[in-house]
């Protein structure tokens, strides 16, 4: 089957509020990895599991991108996936165990692992992945949050959850506890996809449908629209850190060259 290009930004922030910046990111286009994790526990703790979250997953997989191509893999990602998160949490709860600075310390966490016209999507917490598609800004994965339980048993409305101090409070975290379940899940890509990996510090604060307008106008310059979805955080109060991974799926063109960023710049204004 054909490897189908990703191209990556990646961008994160301490916001305009908190001193430290507790979320991790680490992405490589070459192999299609993109990695997202929100830290928290005291003492900076949260910065210690999102930071070794992050390089665990990181690192196991890409030791097996290599070898991932669906047409010999079968389940290999998702299971790739999932030996990583596993690994990451073994080691997350067992630092907490052993520093009583540590204790309780746990992340959010968003992985992509795009191969060939497929991409395995892994999450815990309130993380998110989205992809816009022909102009459309979709969720693919689902808060593990109180609220979003909430909203789903019908005892708040999706209204009214934007003023729910229960957004902050999640249900599922990797480090806390020495098993975890990650979501885990498959979509075929299609050229022009962007998927967004970010962080409740941008969607908390900025809507769905500007974080749509805003990689949707932008796709063609992502490390602009990266920053443009950060600095909107920003102005609308920053009160969190705020990490963005914006990866796009481009035509598989053997041996094609690629303009520099200026001229692609020039040439999306024509």
């Amino acid at each position: 089957m054909p490897h189908r290009f990703i191209e990556i930004a990646a961008l994160t922030d301490a916001g305009s509020v908190r001193q430290f910046n507790e979320d991790c990111i680490e992405a490589d286009p070459e192999l299609g990895i993109a990695v997202l994790a929100d830290g928290m526990g005291g003492h900076r703790a949260g910065e210690v599991a999102s930071r070794m979250a992050t390089r665990i997953v990181f690192d196991r997989l890409r030791h097996r991108a290599a070898g991932l191509r669906s047409d010999i893999a079968g389940h290999a990602p998702l299971q790739a996936l999932h030996e990583s998160i596993n690994q990451a949490n073994q080691a997350v709860f067992e630092a907490s165990q052993a520093r009583p600075d540590y204790r309780g310390m746990g992340t959010t966490l968003a992985v992509t692992l795009f191969y060939d016209h497929r991409v395995a999507l892994g999450h815990i917490g309130d993380s998110r992945v989205y992809r816009l598609r022909d102009g459309v800004l979709e969720l693919m994965t689902r808060d593990d949050s109180l609220l979003r339980d909430e909203v789903d048993a019908g005892l708040i409305s999706a209204a009214d959850a934007g003023e729910s101090h229960n957004r902050s409070l999640v249900t599922r975290a990797l480090g806390i506890e020495q098993a975890v379940r990650a979501h885990l899940v498959e979509d075929e890509t299609r050229p022009g996809d962007v998927y967004l990996l970010c962080s409740d510090g941008l969607n908390d604060l900025v809507d769905d449908a500007d974080i749509e307008l805003i990689v949707g106008g932008l796709q063609a310059n992502l490390p602009l629209a990266a920053n443009h979805l950060i600095q909107t955080a920003k102005d609308n109060g920053g009160y969190d850190n705020v990490s963005v991974i914006l990866a796009k799926v481009e035509p598989s063109v053997p041996g094609a060259r690629r303009l520099p960023w200026p001229l692609r710049w020039l040439d999306w204004l024509r």
